[in-house]
């Protein structure tokens, strides 16, 4: 990716490549020790990657399922799944044979920081289920469609690498260095 670089996560646990514009939001703000959360300092982009307790719920629905959730988090306005698709192995080439990866993308009305205005945000998702250890690796990143003038978001620049690149990127640099995160090993 043009100005990306390989960032580590939990420790160094994980790695994955992401635009140099992206800052880990720990350095500024608590983040949950599940979470690993990267904004973007010249737009209103994030991205984060959750480790979760495996759900049961079938591969087939884990996007839509995933996506729910997050809408119910973010108490979103209102929320869409576009679409949703598994990942061939080659699009993911650092995980596990026994993984799989799941993918999506919807859309959330949201208001940040509890304001009254919401902003349409795009959500790119990927579910990466790791059976041995019992695992659901969410990724999700936010990328603003709509920002509603009266936002606190409205004068954030445009972003001039398109989501999807920096997605697609995302998870084919994804990659687990240290299973021991996992309690393995």
């Amino acid at each position: 990716m043009a100005g990306g670089h390989e960032v580590p996560l939990y420790g160094g646990a994980m790695v994955c490549e992401l635009p140099r514009t992206m800052t880990d939001s720990s350095v500024f703000r608590q983040v949950p020790d599940h979470q690993e959360v990267w904004v973007d300092t010249s737009s209103d982009r994030s991205v984060m990657i959750e480790i979760l307790e495996q759900k049961e719920v079938p591969d087939g629905q884990a996007i839509d399922f995933f996506l729910s959730d997050l809408a119910t988090s973010n108490e979103a306005q209102d929320a869409v799944v576009l679409e949703s698709h598994s990942v061939p192995a080659g699009e993911v080439p650092h995980l596990p044979s026994a993984a799989r990866c799941l993918a999506g993308v919807g859309e959330q009305t949201v208001a940040k920081f509890r304001e009254d205005r919401g902003n349409r945000v795009r959500i790119y998702a990927a579910a990466i289920r790791l059976p041995e250890v019992s695992t659901d690796i969410l990724i999700t990143l936010n990328d603003p469609v709509h920002l509603d003038p009266e936002s606190s978001s409205a004068q954030a620049p445009t972003p001039t690498q398109a989501a999807e690149d920096v997605f697609r990127v995302l998870l084919s640099s994804f990659r687990i260095v240290d299973w021991g995160l996992f309690g393995e090993g």
